[in-house]
């Protein structure tokens, strides 16, 4: 190598090595509060991780007033991802928090789903203010919707912080290992929403599939069906198992408050048609008055703007008589 390449070279390295490195999620202040420690968080279960397809995991503390705030944060590929994540983590205990719709409250601390991200504060917890301002410097942000499976888990005795989210093998074989991962049927674009319930005779663990069609449920349910000790139930493009459970009374009574059709029929139209019509023939009506009125008014201005150009050259009406055609017989 030539002494010009070695020096470039060299000069490359002390200038990288002079440029401080970018923080992944953290910023260097927030707020009033500078950054004094920053650090990568390493993770359990990597295959897990890699499933939901976590980007970056980062933890700091800050200093300002008020105190010292330690903070850490996961960026996930998608918000479904990250909600896998959040109901995974979320400590147990904590209340619906007052600085975000989606996350929880503790003593001293704010777990939180922001989009793809799931942020956790401990010490100093941001008022709502300054998280918003927070909220949108937050790099890669995806604020796509969330799945709408977990809305369909009953609320009656469920135990909290149970739930667990599936999109793939590794997180089924550990949050939910009865069932294989070709019997859910990942490759049709299943998806799973995990949770235990308390009853009278014990818990019961009970994983909710979501198939893209209801055809697909239904095969998927006869199959289910084939697993010892299972209790199944389809609704809709949803199949819903309990395994393990404590009776199979038990489980059919937490089975019959699962019901896809509950939810599907909020945004449907209440107009009969003969409603629709009306409308229709109202808005044909209003349309054709416009126009007419248009029209009025066009005329107005066209024949009072002609005469206040005559009147401004000095003619007038009058002067211009009657036209008469000759026609020659």
């Amino acid at each position: 190598m030539s002494r010009t390449g070695s020096v470039v070279r060299l000069a490359a390295v002390l200038i990288g090595a002079a440029i401080p490195a970018v923080p992944a999620i953290w910023p260097e202040q927030i707020w009033e509060h500078k950054r004094t420690g920053q650090a990568s968080i390493q993770v359990d279960d990597i295959a897990v991780w890699r499933e939901f397809g976590l980007e970056e995991a980062e933890r700091a503390t800050y200093e300002g007033p008020g105190g010292s705030m330690k903070v850490a944060g996961y960026r996930l590929k998608d918000p479904t991802s990250a909600m896998a994540i959040h109901q995974w983590l979320t400590p147990a205990g904590g209340s619906p928090s007052k600085l975000w719709k989606t996350g929880v409250d503790l003593p001293g601390r704010s777990f939180l789903l922001v989009g793809n991200y799931v942020l956790d504060f401990q010490g100093r917890i941001p008022p709502y203010d300054d998280f918003q301002k927070l909220y949108v410097q937050l790099p890669r942000l995806d604020g796509s919707s969330l799945p709408a499976l977990p809305t369909y888990l009953p609320r009656d005795n469920l135990i909290a912080s149970s739930q667990r989210y599936a999109i793939g093998p590794a997180a089924l074989e550990k949050f939910f290992p009865g069932v294989s991962p070709s019997l859910a049927g990942f490759s049709l674009g299943a998806e799973v929403q995990i949770a235990r319930f308390n009853s009278p005779k014990g818990e019961i663990p009970l994983a909710m599939f979501n198939y893209p069609t209801p055809q697909m449920a239904r095969e998927k349910a006869a199959e289910f069906q084939k697993l010892s000790g299972a209790v199944v139930k389809r609704s809709g493009p949803l199949v819903a198992v309990v395994l393990g459970g404590p009776s199979a009374d038990e489980a059919e009574r937490l089975l019959s408050k699962i019901s896809y059709q509950a939810t599907v029929t909020w945004n449907e139209s209440t107009k009969s048609k003969e409603e629709s019509m009306a409308e229709f023939l109202l808005n044909v009506f209003m349309f054709i008055g416009i126009l007419l009125a248009g029209t009025v008014v066009g005329g107005l201005l066209f024949f009072g703007g002609k005469r206040a150009f005559r009147k401004a050259m000095g003619r007038s009406g009058e002067d211009e008589g009657p036209v008469r055609l000759q026609i020659d017989k």
